[in-house]
């Protein structure tokens, strides 16, 4: 059986201006029907990929497929692509209902039909009955779905999602990311979403794509990348972690042994004797009870812990290091009082440097 093109196949793509490398040549497949957010930090190159990807920025090497067509010498406007910017370019002469009806106007699209897609495309983000508002009439999370609702007004093959939801307060980008995904499901469209934030990036994406410096340094689904990174940068940048050195003992079985300064551990991927290594263990996986296949860490001093919510979220000192861990929020912690900590082999992830 012949494998399904992908939605968007990006090809050698980079992008340079003068001397300096915003893109290096970047690889990367999509397939249709996917949720893929683009997440690093500032200048990582993730908005290039998505400006290259929508026509805006023209790549400097490489080519860019859509559902099988080079679309690479093409214009925004004739691409299969739609945009939703983080400032959303609304109109603001016009009403909700014509901004949302502008790309099918420009398509030539009748009148009675463009309206009466601007009324089904405003239901669908929740909208129904704003068509005659003015956007100044609109609160931010109004205006980012009716810039939603206008980029899906024209079908596109994908849509592009430039950090939609930078502008808004916490709890309404909470909000927006739950209807981000609702949408892509109900619509089973491909999503390709920029961000910086890793906490939207997890809780939206069917696939992560971390980017640093103009390259993919990783990319998997969320708790992959999250829990198993393959890169010290993505360990790093994913949240908080810790982040123990040490060097390969030898490895039986597919299990290594390293030495650190909180012992020899013993971790579930294998390693050649003599590697240096990190050693990556979120704070959530640090145990406080001797479970079985547990391996004792040692007795670790709190130094000091902040209440957040469902857990404490304390700093203490092992072996002259100091670690994060989470502890039960029905059990306070106290400054000074010793904690014994024990880890898994399975959640150890082990590094190279």
């Amino acid at each position: 059986m012949a494998e399904a093109t992908p939605r968007v196949s990006l090809k050698g793509i980079a992008k340079s201006y003068g001397e300096t490398i915003a893109l290096a040549e970047t690889n990367l497949e999509i397939a249709a029907g996917e949720y893929v957010v683009l997440l690093g930090p500032s200048g990582s190159g993730k908005t290039t990929l998505l400006s290259i990807l929508g026509g805006f920025v023209e790549p400097s090497g490489g080519r860019v497929w859509i559902d099988g067509s080079d679309v690479t010498d093409l214009p925004p406007a004739r691409r299969p692509t739609a945009t939703v910017f983080q400032d959303y370019a609304l109109f603001p002469h016009m009403s909700v209902s014509a901004n949302v009806a502008f790309g099918l106007a420009m398509r030539r699209l009748a009148r009675a039909q463009r309206l009466r897609k601007a009324e089904e495309m405003l239901a669908l983000v929740g909208l129904k009955g704003f068509g005659e508002r003015g956007v100044h009439q609109l609160s931010g999370g109004q205006r980012q779905r009716v810039a939603l609702a206008r980029a899906i007004a024209v079908d596109p093959a994908v849509l592009l999602l430039d950090e939609p939801l930078g502008a808004l307060d916490l709890g309404l980008r909470r909000q927006m990311q739950e209807e981000l995904v609702r949408l892509q499901r109900q619509l089973n469209a491909t999503f390709v979403h920029v961000t910086h934030d890793q906490e939207e990036a997890m809780s939206i994406a069917d696939r992560v794509v971390v980017m640093k410096d103009g390259r993919i340094e990783d990319m998997g689904s969320p708790s992959r990348v999250y829990l198993k990174p393959a890169s010290l940068f993505t360990a790093r940048f994913m949240g908080e972690n810790n982040l123990i050195e040490g060097q390969v003992i030898g490895s039986v079985n597919g299990q290594a042994a390293v030495d650190t300064v909180l012992g020899r551990l013993l971790v579930d991927q294998p390693a050649a004797a003599g590697e240096k290594v990190h050693l990556a263990l979120r704070p959530e996986q640090l145990r406080f009870s001797a479970e079985l296949g547990a391996q004792a860490l040692g007795d670790a001093e709190i130094i000091e812990f902040s209440f957040q919510g469902t857990h404490f979220r304390v700093h203490c000192r092992l072996a002259g290091r100091e670690l994060m861990a989470r502890v039960p929020a029905e059990g306070p912690p106290m400054a000074g009082e010793m904690l014994p900590l024990y880890a898994r082999a399975g959640d150890l992830v082990l590094l190279r440097q």
